[in-house]
């Protein structure tokens, strides 16, 4: 027993020497390994660095490259665009008496109604009518019977339903003459009668080939107005928080004092959500009335508005050079409107007189050429030959002046037979270019030999508005007034003898048979030939018989801050206010935004 342990020891002796050299000879083959393989090559890495730094190196550029070509590839699909959004602001001219569109006569008042209502049928950027609320209008073969039907959907900005009784009850308010609106259309001879809850069909006492151009106007509504005296309207709360049709809705109106006196009236408007058209762009629509073009030149200057369109050239010119200034040419016309009713000028020799005897190339003084106006409607209108008109020549003018009954003094004043010398009135609402006007109108009567009481009536110092204080009343002998021509040729509502007197839009007060008959006939044929043989022999009347002088045709000159999108440069607006035929489109605010593919 004790030989076997012994010999065990021994065994256990001999393993554990075996461990201890095989652990020295594995760690000598380690070591050896490890010098041959990693301390013997250390000094490779010098010969390899420059490789290492241009492997690292490509790496990064390709990396780079990636990112550049990932950020170039997403901003190829977007661009910077006018978005949703913004606000935009115009100065106008005039209180804002009204809100209510069928009694707009201010600058500030047209354009409160254009953004609050929509018209049946409008002029689009192109010049020619387009419908608005109206889904179609079509006639019959006669010309007499006109059927308007309304688009579906409409509604007001109330939520109530824009229908066929709004229509007819619009209609026969404008035809009221207790209701005295200022919408120059007549519709006392016309019949009006609702077919369905969206049409309504107007039957003509005759035919009226240019009818489409009398529904430019803008609708009320009826449940609103509808139990309310005609004669009470005007007074009524919708003048102040009106329900309308339009782009925008009354949000707010502020009244001030301005510093250099006047009111001065700030009125918001935010978008119309129930707008036919939904995708109106700006949030909101500030306008700012004042009482004269000089302080629009300052608050354009101070940037308190971001554009206007009541600024003569000259006015426009002052702003700073930042301010982008659009011109264009509209259907609209200033004249000087002679009184026949006035007992100054009711003999149509003095008229012709007056037409003769003073150099209307000196009252056009600062008038582009593009802009003369010789006529009562553009050629544009109407290709009708234009009659020739009396030329320039004062020793006519005054054989004229003698022939009528009057007499020329020894100092060349003209004076009634008992000597009492002439004084003619010339009213003028006062707006630089048209106070130019009447003030070089008036030298030349002077030269002439008539005395001249100018008359410019400032709004802002009489609290009233210009047409319903003078104009309507015909409070002048001579009117120098700017008036809109519209889309057709269609002269009838200022020379017609149905319109003269203070409800009509017939300034001269002027009334002749055969005047009367080409007008009518004119309007009222299908027969092209006969309308510009009838058009030709109203112009050699108006010539012959001097009821108002032609000057110039009105431009807008539309002044406005620099990024911004508003209408289009290429527009031929048939009126300044046109210029929001589509409005909807206005922006004034960008962003980036990815590209449609």
């Amino acid at each position: 027993m004790k030989i076997r342990q012994k010999k065990s020891g021994r065994s256990k002796e001999r393993i554990s020497r075996r461990v201890v050299t095989a652990a020295n000879e594995f760690g000598e083959r380690a070591g050896k390994h490890f010098s041959e393989r990693f301390v013997g090559r250390l000094s490779n890495i010098r010969e390899v660095r420059l490789w290492v730094a241009e492997w690292a190196l490509l790496v990064t550029v390709v990396f780079l490259l990636a990112l550049t070509q990932n950020t170039w590839y997403g901003e190829s699909f977007e661009t910077e665009a006018f978005v949703r959004g913004g606000e935009y602001s115009e100065a106008t001219l005039g209180n804002v008496n009204s809100m209510n569109p069928l009694y707009a006569t201010t600058s500030s008042e047209k354009t409160l109604a254009k953004l609050l209502f929509a018209n049946l049928v409008a002029p689009d950027s192109t010049g020619h009518l387009k419908n608005e609320l109206a889904d179609s209008v079509t006639a019959d073969k006669e010309m007499k019977v006109w059927t308007v039907k309304l688009k579906e959907g409409l509604v007001w900005s109330d939520g109530e339903e824009i229908d066929a009784d709004d229509v007819i009850y619009t209609v026969g308010l404008i035809g009221d003459t207790s209701a005295k609106t200022t919408i120059a259309i007549d519709f006392g001879s016309v019949k009006v009668e609702k077919k369905d809850n969206l049409t309504v069909e107007f039957t003509l006492p005759s035919a009226y080939v240019d009818f489409k151009d009398s529904l430019e106007f803008p609708i009320v509504p009826k449940h609103i107005l509808g139990d309310v005296s005609p004669a009470l309207v005007y007074e009524n709360d919708f003048s102040t928080h009106p329900v309308g049709s339009g782009p925008f809705i009354l949000n707010a109106m502020q009244t001030s004092v301005g510093m250099a006196g006047g009111n001065l009236q700030t009125i918001y408007l935010s978008r119309n959500e129930k707008y036919f058209r939904k995708e109106t762009r700006l949030d909101s629509f500030t306008l700012k009335t004042y009482s004269n073009t000089e302080r629009i030149v300052e608050a354009m200057k101070n940037a308190d508005v971001m554009a206007t369109a009541e600024l003569s050239v000259g006015e426009s010119e002052a702003l700073p050079s930042t301010v982008g200034r659009r011109n264009t040419l509209i259907n609209g016309g200033v004249y000087a409107f002679l009184n026949t009713a006035s007992n100054k000028l009711s003999n149509v020799k003095v008229r012709q007189a007056i037409q003769q005897g003073i150099d209307i190339t000196k009252v056009r003084e600062g008038i582009d050429e593009t802009q003369i106006l010789d006529y009562p409607f553009l050629a544009r209108q109407e290709e009708a030959e234009m009659p020739e008109l009396a030329k320039y020549d004062v020793d006519k003018a005054k054989e004229l002046i003698t022939s009528s009954g009057l007499k020329v003094d020894e100092k060349g004043k003209i004076a009634d037979k008992n000597g009492e010398k002439i004084i003619l009135d010339i009213a003028v609402p006062k707006r630089e270019q048209l106070v130019g006007v009447a003030e070089r109108f008036g030298e030349q009567l002077k030269k002439l030999g008539f005395e001249v009481n100018m008359k410019v009536y400032d709004e802002s110092q009489t609290g009233a508005d210009f047409f319903s204080a003078v104009v309507r009343p015909r409070d002048y002998d001579i009117l120098v007034y700017e008036i809109d021509l519209g889309v057709s040729a269609d002269p009838f509502v200022y020379y017609s003898s149905s319109q003269a007197g203070g409800a009509g839009w017939n300034f001269s007060n002027f009334s002749d048979e055969l005047v009367d008959d080409a007008l009518v006939v004119a309007r009222t044929t299908t027969d092209a030939k006969l309308r510009k043989t009838k058009y030709e022999s109203f112009l050699k009347l108006w010539a012959l018989n001097v009821p108002a002088i032609g000057i110039y045709q009105s431009t807008m000159i539309y002044s406005y801050m620099p990024n911004t999108q508003i209408y289009s440069e290429n527009s031929e607006l048939t009126d300044a206010l046109d210029r929001f035929s589509e409005v909807q489109n206005w922006a004034s605010k960008r962003a980036r935004v990815n590209m449609t593919p």
